[in-house]
């Protein structure tokens, strides 16, 4: 015997032991029926009823009439009198009408089985079908060479079901029903005999995949019974096929030839939980080593692969998008989203169904997306190698499904928040952390708390709270990171495309221009190519329900990391308490620092583009969260990841589109805002001047932009009045600190500023008396580049100049007095006469540039504002001083002058300008006194003067460290700025020097004995 003939006999028997012992127990079930069915007959049963699966039988069966045949067999030719019921002659019409057989030869629309009824005639059977004799007819069937087997057995199984949904509940139902469920198990047997075993009637193989996704073709009635009746064998070699096919087939779909029937077929399949069972075990399940392959080889890779990525999409729907109106850009966009949305949809049905049908198809569908995590790691890197990670596609499609599988955990109130476990991270973690950097511990530390195992059982929510939190990391935000790469590359290209086009200008026609405009040529193209998949991105990324799912899980993370530092781990049911406690837990300092850059990357995403998700939502967990994390050093050590949190609040109440800022009612309301928010600002204002970083001084301006705008913001609002005075009161070395470095800012910002616009000036300058003489030469065009770098600086240095000022501005009009302290009145003096220089005095001149609003610069707006702070302090006496001391850049005929500026466009009312006369007369009366004085006192010793100010010292200090002595007000000036012995540069605080009592008494002498001498003298 062949090893076929051997399977095929294995096969057999054990079909053929499963069906008696079925028959034994429908007899059991029945046994008023047994007694009418031959003991020898072969049928084919289902193990169990299918009606908790499926509705085979409709609930109002009883108010339809029977099926025709069985009506034709009970009437009489003569209505009178009524026949009984032949419930055997009723069995024969429907085996001959719903399987196409007959014994009698003259019927020419039937397969007429002439040996069959030879076998009954000669047995001296009757002759009609019943159970046996449609076992045999269906084996004729398939013996006879009929091409579609498949098909005819779906057709038969499909009269069948019909004839059952009419059936009326009469003393004949339960054995008619036998009947026909008999009939249609003996149907599906056989169907799937010939899928897996098609040999065994010597019939070709039978395409599953392409019956199945014929429609209507294979009912999913029929498909869920095949499942039941081959559940326990047979039923891998039915459909492993049949999985890896259409898994195959959807992973070479895009959206441009997209197949939905696949999906929802496989959809459909996995919803029956013996096939979801099979999935898992397939070898194409385990995911690959190589990120780049994971699509391509796995089947749920393969599933979540659908593109929108493709030069095909993005020629197609995007290209020339210039050309493009609004609506049919915003229209092709929506299509593609309701394709992504359908396909998702699908996408997590199957994954439901896989994760549900048990425990450890579970365990295999977390694992996968573990893996899928772990490998892709480098999508955060800078410079990501894309064949060596998975596409932004998988990881948007996967990251969907996490999404949804988060949503029942997420209500609300989160009243579920205690199921996530901490300890999950100590349970050897599918997710791996170890090489991420966390919030405050080094490699070290992690390593060892870490080992230190925790014995629990992870539960599921556990599970898929920090699965997901990872593939929003490497995931959507991985995602968001190279749509940002991809716009700054387009940035870049059109700024060398500019050159190239500067540069043809001066190029005669011939080989050397032609070459540059074929370059040219590329370049647009590539141009035209990298804008359509920009709107890709927008497809993938801008959709509002996705978004929206994606904020409410990182919302909840916020109350899950809030509610771990809060003191009574009890957020959000009882407000949180700032400042946070100083015993931080361990627990935390070792959390992976992208818990928190997840939150802070996606919020970004979302503010920049104006998502219109962010309308939906409510953001007091994001206010709190970002006021309690911002000036938090202790919780999370790295500065650059904590500004992001300013920068959220920056956009957070800026205008977007039109409309207000999303956090303006939350900070209005937030009792953490209105209490803290002033201070947490100021603190990491103060903060961010020392980063550790070599860009450190560049970075802390663009950080303080984000400040700055902030408090311009809330500054008007009546929840926050008052609020810095009340500040400055508590802590007026915090609060002089504070200001002291925004004097620094605005005196570095403003030189710049004023140095680039000069040097634009005098660039401009020439560029336009070379092209006059000599037309665009080498020379030319590496001063037009020079021009394009001072441009740019110029508009950074304004912008961020202009806001510092507005700073001052306000600030000074709220707490004057604060300005005029001793360690900062003279350097605000000084950096506002200087100023006053630049824009008014005989160097004014070399400001005038073309388009001056190009680069943020407008110098009446600045010279007002400067004046406007002039005005807030005039009335102290401390700051006339102050003024009437800066040698350097302060004279009565400038400041006459400016007045005459501002006279004479308007820019200060009658009033102010009578107010600043009086102060210039103020100064000059002080300067007359000074000088009077400093004329009496003749010549100073060296040992009496200050060694930085030159100026004679009133309250002499020794550094500890130096040994030199300084005035005290001098000293604390310089250290509101660095922090540093001036003289050595070794560290140094205020509280470490030591008075030097014998230098001021001997100064003290010396002023006694000057005054005496003008006594005398007088």
């Amino acid at each position: 015997m062949s090893d076929i003939e051997s399977i095929r006999a294995k096969r057999l028997a054990k079909l053929q032991s499963a069906c008696s012992k079925r028959e034994a127990s429908t007899e059991a079930i029945h046994p008023e029926n047994s007694a009418k069915v031959d003991p020898k007959r072969k049928e084919l049963k289902g193990k169990s009823s299918l009606v908790s699966l499926l509705p085979k039988v409709k609930k109002d069966m009883d108010k339809m009439d029977i099926d025709s045949a069985s009506a034709s067999i009970s009437r009489i030719s003569s209505p009178k009198p009524k026949q009984p019921f032949n419930l055997k002659l009723w069995k024969h019409k429907v085996v001959c009408r719903t399987l196409s057989v007959t014994l009698d030869e003259n019927e020419k629309d039937k397969q007429y089985l002439p040996s069959l009824k030879a076998e009954l005639e000669e047995s001296g059977h009757e002759l009609l079908f019943d159970e046996d004799q449609a076992d045999s007819a269906i084996v004729s069937q398939l013996n006879c060479g009929k091409k579609d087997v498949l098909g005819y057995l779906v057709d038969s199984w499909k009269k069948l079901d019909a004839i059952a949904s009419r059936f009326s509940k009469d003393e004949n139902y339960q054995s008619k029903m036998d009947f026909i469920n008999n009939l249609k198990r003996l149907c599906v047997s056989y169907a799937g005999i010939s899928i897996y075993l098609p040999d065994t009637f010597n019939l070709p193989p039978i395409d599953f995949v392409k019956e199945l996704l014929k429609g209507t073709a294979v009912p999913f009635e029929f498909v869920a019974e095949l499942v039941q009746r081959f559940e326990n064998d047979g039923l891998v070699e039915i459909f492993a096929p049949v999985l890896e096919s259409l898994s195959l087939m959807i992973g070479r779909m895009n959206v441009e030839n997209v197949e939905p029937r696949y999906m929802h077929l496989l959809a459909q399949l996995c919803s029956l939980k013996p096939i979801a069972a099979i999935v898992t075990t397939l070898p194409s399940w385990p995911c690959s080593d190589k990120a780049s392959q994971v699509e391509y080889n796995t089947f749920l890779g393969r599933l979540a692969s659908l593109s929108v990525f493709t030069n095909e999409v993005a020629a197609k729907y995007f290209s020339n998008g210039n050309e493009r109106s609004y609506r049919e850009i915003s229209s092709s966009i929506s299509s593609l989203q309701l394709i992504m949305t359908n396909h998702q949809e699908q996408l997590f049905q199957i994954v439901n169904s896989l994760i549900r049908v048990s425990a450890g198809s579970r365990e295999a569908v977390l694992d996968f997306f573990a893996k899928v995590a772990n490998i892709n790691h480098k999508r955060q890197s800078l410079q990501a190698d894309f064949l060596s990670i998975s596409s932004d596609a998988l990881m948007i499609n996967l990251t969907s499904i996490l999404n949804r599988l988060s949503e029942p955990f997420l209500d609300l109130n989160f009243t579920k928040i205690d199921r996530v476990e901490i300890e999950y991270l100590r349970r050897s973690p599918r997710i791996d952390i170890r090489e991420e950097t966390k919030l405050d511990a080094d490699q070290k530390a992690s390593d060892e708390f870490y080992s230190k195992k925790d014995s629990g059982k992870s539960n599921f929510i556990s599970e898929i709270f920090f699965l997901n939190l990872a593939f929003h990391y490497y995931g959507i935000n991985g995602s968001y990171k190279a749509f940002e790469q991809l716009l700054n590359g387009i940035r870049d290209m059109e700024n060398y495309r500019d050159r190239l086009i500067a540069d043809s200008q001066g190029l005669a026609s011939g080989p050397q221009a032609a070459q540059v405009h074929m370059q040219i040529d590329r370049i647009n193209k590539k141009l035209d190519l990298d804008r359509s998949f920009v709107y890709c991105y927008e497809v993938m990324l801008s959709h509002t329900a996705c978004a929206s799912r994606s904020f409410n899980f990182l919302n909840f993370v916020i109350v899950w990391l809030l509610r771990l530092v809060d003191k009574q781990h009890s957020y959000p049911k009882t407000p949180l308490t700032l400042p946070l406690a100083r015993d931080v837990s361990p627990e935390v300092l070792v959390l992976p620092e992208y818990f928190v850059e997840t939150i802070a990357d996606f919020l970004l995403s979302l503010l920049k583009s104006g998502s219109s998700s962010l309308e939906l939502h409510t953001y007091d967990n994001l206010v709190d969260f970002c006021i309690a994390f911002l000036p938090e050093p202790l919780y999370i050590k790295n500065p650059y990841l904590r500004s992001k949190l300013a920068e959220i609040l920056y956009f957070g109440v800026m205008n977007n589109r039109g409309r207000g800022g999303i956090l303006n009612d939350a900070l209005n309301t937030s009792k953490l805002a209105t209490q803290h928010l002033m201070r947490v600002l100021m603190s990491f204002y103060i903060e961010i001047e020392s980063t550790g970083q070599s860009t450190q001084f560049y970075d802390k301006f663009n950080i303080r932009y984000f400040i700055c705008e902030i408090f311009r913001s809330i500054w008007t609002r009546p929840s926050f009045m008052g609020k810095l005075e009340k500040e400055q009161q508590q802590d007026e070395d915090f609060f002089v600190r504070f200001v002291a470095l925004m004097l620094n800012d605005a005196t570095y910002l403003l030189d710049e500023a004023l140095i680039k616009l000069s040097e634009i000036h005098n660039l401009q300058e020439e560029f336009l008396r070379e092209v006059k003489a000599e037309g665009v030469s080498n020379e030319t065009m590496e001063r037009q580049q020079r021009l394009s770098s001072a441009e740019r600086q110029a508009t950074s240095y304004c912008q961020l100049a202009n806001e510092t000022m507005s700073m001052l501005r306000l600030f000074t009009s709220s707490i004057p007095k604060a300005f005029c302290a001793v360690e900062i009145v003279d350097r605000l003096a000084a950096m506002l006469d200087y100023n006053v220089s630049a824009l008014c005095g005989p160097k004014c001149r070399g400001l005038k540039v073309k388009d001056p609003s190009k680069y943020n610069f407008d110098a009446k707006r600045l010279l007002s504002g400067i004046f406007d702070i002039y005005l807030n302090l005039i009335p102290y006496e401390r700051f006339i001083e102050a003024v009437a001391h800066d040698g350097r850049s302060y004279n009565k005929e400038l400041f006459d002058r400016a007045i005459t500026v501002l006279t004479k466009y308007n820019i200060k009312s009658s009033l102010d300008i009578q107010t600043l006369r009086g102060f210039v007369v103020s100064v000059e009366k002080v300067r007359a006194e000074e000088a009077a004085e400093e004329e009496d006192l003749g010549e100073v010793p060296d040992e009496f003067l200050d060694p930085l100010m030159f100026t004679l010292m009133k309250d002499p200090v020794i550094l500890p460290r130096s040994g030199v002595s300084i005035d005290r007000d001098t000293i604390k000036s310089h250290l509101l700025s660095d922090p540093t012995d001036p003289f050595n540069r070794m560290p140094l605080k205020l509280e470490d020097v030591q008075p030097n009592d014998e230098l001021r008494e001997r100064i003290q002498a010396f002023l006694s004995s000057k005054r005496k001498r003008k006594v005398t003298s007088e």
